[in-house]
């Protein structure tokens, strides 16, 4: 096996890994028009359409929930390749980094439901 179909065979394996999709949402909460429901929408009915929330808060106002929207990824991989030459001597190397933890940043959406289990009011969160 020569070095350039190493390589090759190595940027597509690094590459392979790439290919990943995180959408695991019952139900996608950004397309969803949050303000004509106000006042119609239920608790009971977020529950069954968004799952269990991230957050919940109760208060003598009524329950406030959070769920997540969008997380950024808790990993990240690092992928290397390197060759060398001494001589009549050569030699080829492969090497993998140390996982990354990338600073929390994602969305979330808030709904707080009066006490008669309507919804009141809604907000998009970015942290």
């Amino acid at each position: 096996m020569n070095i350039i179909t190493l390589l090759l065979l190595c940027a597509a394996l690094g590459l392979s890994g790439c290919a990943s999709s995180s959408k695991t949402a019952k139900a996608n909460k950004t397309d969803v028009n949050w303000i004509e429901r106000v006042g119609t929408y239920t608790y009971a009915e977020a529950l069954a359409e968004l799952g269990r929330p991230m957050v919940i808060t109760e208060s003598a106002d009524g329950t406030t929930a959070e769920w997540v929207v969008r997380r950024s990824p808790r990993v990240s991989f690092g992928f290397g390749v390197g060759g060398g030459s001494y001589g009549s001597r050569s030699g080829v190397g492969v090497g993998v980094g140390s996982s990354v933890s990338p600073p929390p940043h994602g969305e979330s959406i808030r709904l707080s439901f009066d006490n008669n289990g309507k919804l009141k009011e809604w907000s998009r969160v970015k942290y």
